[in-house]
Formats: structure tokens, sequence, C-alpha cells
């Protein structure tokens, strides 16, 4: 359902699927690549993590297959305009209304002064990018939206940034989203994913 609905409505981010059964390993090479003749952005590793990176972990014990989409600049564009996103989105490959949608936001930053800029850039990111797949009718509210930020150079928990849990609470109630800060997640079943 999901990954027909993204054909729809975002077919170039379609032919950009990738499908998983193992570990996912995601990173981001932006900054680290930026002055190199080759750049390097978001990539996906499966089911060996990368060696030369810190990286977010979703672990799939389950070996559920699993689809993958990397964002870039022309993933979400509206007249002409790059629209603000994360750097990716993951969701069973066999996917219904109840399913599971995890939309990840990766910051290399190893200070934690700079921790409170960073996530709440995030979440504003993750946020985007759940509106344009809800607005679209990719997902609906009985999709359960897992919004992670990771800081995969630091250790949880994350220094100088809370969110209240009354806001956590009320995301959850209210749009069923799953709001957290964290390096790793597990995928549980089609409709669970542990954070």
């Amino acid at each position: 359902m999901i990954g027909s609905r993204i054909n729809k409505e975002y077919n170039h981010q379609f032919i950009k699927i990738r499908n998983f059964i193992d570990h996912i390993f995601l990173v981001d090479y932006t900054e680290q690549t930026k002055l190199h003749p080759v750049k390097r952005s978001v990539e996906f590793f499966s089911p060996i993590p990368p060696t030369d990176i810190p990286f977010f972990t979703i672990k799939n014990e389950l070996k559920l297959s699993v689809d993958g989409i990397d964002f870039d600049n022309l993933s979400f564009v509206r007249e002409g305009l790059i629209l603000s996103q994360c750097e990716s989105v993951f969701f069973p490959h066999v996917s219904n209304s109840d399913s599971w949608i995890l939309f990840c936001e990766l910051k290399y930053s190893s200070t934690s002064l700079r921790n409170n800029n960073n996530l709440q850039k995030a979440i504003k990111q993750l946020y985007k990018s759940r509106y344009y797949y809800f607005q679209s009718g990719i997902i609906n509210y009985s999709n359960t939206s897992y919004l992670i930020a990771s800081l995969p150079i630091q250790s949880e928990p994350f220094l100088n940034f809370v969110v209240s849990q009354p806001m956590l609470t009320n995301l959850k109630r209210k749009k069923n989203i799953v709001l957290r800060f964290k390096n790793s997640v597990e995928i549980i079943d089609e409709k669970l994913i542990q954070v």
C-alpha cells in the first residue's frame, strides 16, 4: 500500500526504493565529503555496517522485508522550489493502513552545545517529510509515524536537548506520531518499532 501510493504520487522516489531483509545502517557522507572531488550523501548499508563513519541502525532480527528511500534535493519540489525534508523513509514492503513508517534525520555534530539547534532543525525536517506523505494520502492517521532524529557521533541520551513528555504524548495521541532522539531502533513487526 505505502509503496504503491508513493509510486502514484512521487514516481521519482519510487524508482529509488531499495529492499532490505536484514539490519539497515543509515549514514550521511555530505559533511565528510564536501571538500572531496567525489561527493557522497545519504547511503544505506546492509547487512554489514560501514567502517568509515558513525551510523544510525535499524535492527531487523525479524528479517521483515523493508523498503527504504533516500531523499535528495529533488524528492519534494513545489512550483520549482526545493522543499525541506529529512534524509530517508522506511516502511514494510508489504504494508497496509496499520503499518508503521519511519522517517530519519541524522546530524553529525560532535559537540553537545549544538544539540538544541541541530535537533530543532531535525524535528522540522521530519515533520515536513511526514506532512508531505500525509497530505498526499500515502499514509493516514492509522499508520504510526516514527520520526527519529539521530546524532551518530554522540552517545544517548543527547545532552542539552529535552522535549517534554506531555508534548510527546500529545503527538502520539493526536497525530499517531512517535518522536524520538536515538541512534538505533528495532523492528518488532509490521505495526510496531521499538524506540
